[in-house]
């Protein structure tokens, strides 16, 4: 599960000035491998002069188009090595090393349900986002969905032709409400980013949408994301099963000072620390206060799973088996995975003498 495949691109198209879409062919021997859920990504291996990147980007697919191909929207960042070879450089036919799809950006649908979905992005958090809306009408023909989508203008709207293809196909189950941040309107409440005021103005208009039964899905800038979750759950009294995210990047921190002391009041102590992956064992020993269990794994050339580091993407996700850890940040995890024992090790350090991880989960 935690290795790279080599895949072919078979799609490179621009979305829009800034953004490509990138297919890559799933071959019939690894369907099972690359089987996916709604809202989940793909992690991309590249060599960039001479050094090895890693990145991760949302499938726009969504499982019930039965593709035989897997697609991401890569949109390029000031100084992006790897948005920037996607955008400027990649092209058909190239083979890219990719990881099988992860994440648990999603919720489970049942053809009985008759709900209100409501997407809430910004800019290339359509992805995600777009993936869940589809997967929940093709899923669930009695339930409708609204997005709400904001850029910083008509021009700058990543998979335009997709949304509205996909609000005729729905004939009146999908509506889908374009907000412009930097360029006029005729109607100002759709002028400005999503936030919890504008939101409170959307609900005035969009009568329809029973705000505290719908179920949300929320994926933008960090404090987007963090501003409206925290509206919608503590304001709305939306239930927080109902109310799921993705970063893309870590959020500012407000508690920095707090972590910090959290991090100094742990024990300091040598553990010795055994890692499964891939059912073979490694050991390695590592004082508390020194870098984290997956740093210390990549100092020794162990094959962990990694991407972003920075406790968002999930990638490094383990079990602990034995032990305990202290786990600095988390913003992929849910809290009944935490409970359940899993970690993310790009932020876990030992608290006890003897700890062990399985990667095979």
């Amino acid at each position: 599960m935690n290795s790279f495949y080599k895949l072919k691109t078979v799609k490179v198209q621009k979305d829009t000035s800034e953004a490509v879409s990138v297919a890559v062919e799933i071959p019939e021997e690894l369907k099972d491998k690359f089987r996916f859920k709604q809202g989940q990504y793909l992690n991309f291996r590249m060599m960039i002069n001479g050094n090895e990147e890693r990145r991760s980007y949302s499938i726009c697919n969504a499982p019930s188009e039965k593709s035989n191909t897997l697609e991401v929207l890569v949109k390029l960042l000031e100084g992006g090595k790897v948005s920037g070879y996607f955008n400027e450089h990649l092209h058909m036919d190239e083979i890219l090393e990719v990881m099988p799809p992860m994440g648990g950006f999603n919720t489970s649908y049942h053809p009985t349900n008759v709900k209100t979905y409501v997407g809430l992005a910004a800019g290339s958090g359509i992805t995600p986002v777009l993936s869940n809306i589809k997967e929940s009408l093709y899923q669930e023909p009695n339930s409708n969905a609204y997005l709400f989508y904001s850029n910083r203008s008509m021009n700058h709207i990543l998979r335009k032709a997709e949304i509205d293809k996909l609000v005729e196909h729905f004939n009146g189950r999908l509506k889908v409400v374009y907000l412009v941040s930097r360029e006029k309107h005729e109607d100002p409440v759709f002028e400005g980013r999503i936030s919890p005021e504008k939101l409170d103005q959307l609900f005035e208009r969009y009568t329809d949408i029973d705000v505290k039964e719908a179920t949300y899905f929320i994926c933008g800038p960090s404090e987007m994301i963090k501003g409206i979750a925290d509206y919608l759950k503590k304001d709305k009294k939306v239930p927080a099963i109902q109310v799921l995210f993705e970063y893309f990047t870590a959020p500012d921190e407000e508690n920095t000072e707090e972590m910090s002391d959290e991090f100094k009041a742990i024990a300091n102590i040598e553990s010795m620390v055994t890692v499964i992956i891939d059912d073979d064992e490694y050991s390695f020993h590592l004082n508390s206060k020194k870098e984290s269990i997956l740093d210390k794994a990549l100092k020794d050339n162990l094959p962990v799973p990694f991407a972003c580091k920075g406790g968002v993407c999930c990638t490094c996700k383990a079990e602990v088996l034995e032990g305990e850890v202290f786990m600095e940040k988390n913003y992929a995890l849910t809290e009944d995975e935490v409970a359940r024992g899993f970690v993310l090790t790009c932020q876990c350090h030992p608290t006890t003498n003897v700890v062990m991880l399985n990667y095979d989960v």
